[in-house]
């Protein structure tokens, strides 16, 4: 039996954390529920890391901040130094998405496809709660891909470690879900199979986009972009409280030929926000 995969958690990577986090706020009505750094400003108590968590904190030299959208989260991160992956990637391809974080329960299942496609790791969270895989995109094209554990509760209880403990108190009402993940490559039937043989399910034609992954929850969505290196250019969030955030996006914000639901999309630092339909 193959084990259950589902869309979790969306990454994106930012110059400067507060000016992006605020205008997400605003727009979209949400709230900051943890993250790496000082997030008091947002209500979030300090506390200090465990000494491992530090450990990888200060190896990837980032800030961050999580938010929930229904039980999923969107998480936005910025170097703090410039010897970082977060920091190059920046350099090269500007503001935008960065990774795709799903939840599994059985993440020894995904490393070892990894080790047998001959997939690198561009990284991995050891923790006594959770333990994390990340697919390097230098080797299946468009993100990060990354497979997440939870080594306390049962699966898919609901509990999430890079959340905190409080994170159901501070969901937003209106919205369900992060629904899907697009990523826009040169060469689409390719890097989805590549996806589709690390995660275990097939890849097929999709309505909307060109082809898409169905998880256990969730969908990711390839399309064209010739030329392009690659990269994770939009989501689609499910809720009702889609239509009042594109009414506070600015102007130069809303996308008004998105393809899912009735086209309504918004556009903030490089990452654009679609209305979804179905997420389930």
């Amino acid at each position: 039996m193959k084990p259950p995969v589902r869309l979790r958690q969306i990454c994106m990577v930012v110059e400067t954390l507060e000016p992006v986090l605020d205008r997400l706020i605003e727009v979209f009505g949400l709230t900051v529920c943890h993250g790496k750094g000082d997030l008091s400003h947002y209500g979030v108590p300090y506390r200090e890391p465990p000494p491992y968590q530090a450990a990888f904190f200060k190896q990837h030299g980032v800030t961050g901040a999580l938010l929930p959208i229904g039980d999923d989260f969107l998480e936005l991160i910025a170097p703090l130094r410039a010897d970082t992956p977060a920091a190059r990637y920046l350099a090269r391809r500007g503001e935008g998405g960065y990774m795709v974080i799903t939840e599994t329960d059985d993440t020894g299942t995904f490393q070892a496809r990894a080790s047998r496609e001959g997939v690198r790791l561009a990284g991995t969270a050891d923790y006594p709660t959770y333990h994390e895989v990340q697919m390097d995109p230098r080797d299946i094209g468009g993100a990060i891909l990354s497979f997440s554990m939870q080594r306390e509760g049962r699966p898919f209880d609901g509990g999430w470690f890079p959340a905190g403990a409080d994170w159901q108190a501070r969901r937003a009402p209106g919205w369900e879900a992060i629904a899907s993940a697009t990523l826009t490559v040169a060469e689409p039937d390719r890097t989805g199979a590549r996806w589709s043989s690390l995660i275990g399910a097939p890849v097929a034609p999709d309505a909307d986009h060109g082809t898409a992954i169905r998880l256990d929850k969730g969908m990711i969505r390839f399309e064209p972009a010739p030329g392009a290196g690659g990269r994770l250019t939009a989501i689609g969030l499910a809720g009702p409280a889609f239509g009042a955030a594109y009414d506070r996006a600015k102007p130069d914000e809303r996308v008004e030929n998105g393809r899912l639901q009735n086209g309504r999309a918004i556009r903030i630092a490089g990452l654009t926000f679609e209305e979804a339909s179905s997420w389930r």
